[in-house]
């Protein structure tokens, strides 16, 4: 009788271990898939915002932007699954991206135009999808009156 509650105390101990187990390594997985998807978000965030700081001048392009830069040209393009970015590596973003919007002087580019200086833009607004949230964000780039004047070369105070 003795061996048998034994017995039985061991096997309530047991499971209730391997519950406690099984529960915690899927508490880690869900934690250490969250912490690499914030990776990613985070990663893009701050290559855009350093792409946009260096850049001489960024265009509107087909399905996305392009940054010179004085060691040469970077582009996003914009996908609704995904976000690549290709410089002297190709970076993939596997982000949703519902919205994309570029500006320049706070006037939206819809459309490309058949001039590439009427493409600059200064603003990009970007709507993430990410773990069924909207995140919105806003990089500017503030150009300097002297990179302007390219595009209106004829402009006088």
């Amino acid at each position: 009788m003795e061996l048998t509650i034994t017995m039985l105390i061991s096997a309530i101990v047991i499971g209730m271990t391997y519950t406690v187990y099984d529960i915690i390594a899927k508490s880690y997985g869900s934690f250490q898939t969250k912490n690499k998807d914030m990776a990613v978000l985070f990663t893009l965030d701050e290559l855009l915002k350093k792409d946009f700081n260096r850049a001489d001048t960024i265009f509107k392009v087909q399905n996305g932007i392009a940054l010179s830069e004085p060691s040469g040209v970077i582009t996003y393009d914009f996908e609704p699954d995904f976000i690549v970015r290709t410089s002297t590596i190709i970076d993939t973003f596997k982000l949703a991206v519902p919205a994309v919007n570029t500006s320049f002087e706070e006037q939206e580019l819809a459309e490309l135009s058949p001039t590439k200086e009427q493409n600059r833009i200064d603003g990009l607004d970007l709507t993430i999808l990410f773990q069924d949230e909207k995140i919105p964000y806003h990089y500017h780039k503030v150009y300097s009156s002297a990179n302007l004047m390219d595009r209106k070369a004829h402009a006088f105070n």
